[in-house]
């Protein structure tokens, strides 16, 4: 499925650099040792508002998802991180059959032609 062309938008370029590169980059809370989403701003357990980029293990679980009617059907998914924040992402290489709740799931990437790359993830093996 073409998701359209990702453009940085500046706030987030660690995550898209990251994400060029194989890793899997999101914020985390230095002194309170949280992780949070790309898009966080600051740590709603101890207030800190410079939060650091650091590289997530890419493992997570499947918390929710939908199917897209497409004529390839499209699943799109809520999946939590090992480190604890939640995404909103694509799945890749699943059918109706693979998904229950708690399957475990890898991050790979997408790398375009044009635009930024991107994460989504598939089944762990």
């Amino acid at each position: 499925m073409d998701i359209g062309i990702l453009r940085r938008d500046g706030r987030t370029d660690p995550f898209f650099d990251g994400a060029a590169s194989d890793r899997l980059v999101v914020q985390r809370c230095e002194a309170c040792d949280r992780w949070f989403a790309p898009d966080a701003s600051s740590c709603p357990g101890c207030g800190e508002e410079n939060l650091a980029w650091a590289e997530a293990s890419g493992a997570a679980t499947l918390v929710t998802w939908t199917i897209l009617p497409k004529e390839q059907p499209v699943f799109l998914a809520l999946v939590e991180l090992a480190e604890g924040p939640w995404l909103h992402t694509r799945l890749d290489g699943v059918t109706r059959a693979d998904l229950r709740e708690g399957l475990p799931l890898r991050a790979v990437f997408e790398h375009p032609d044009e635009g930024e790359s991107f994460v989504l993830f598939r089944p762990a093996e």
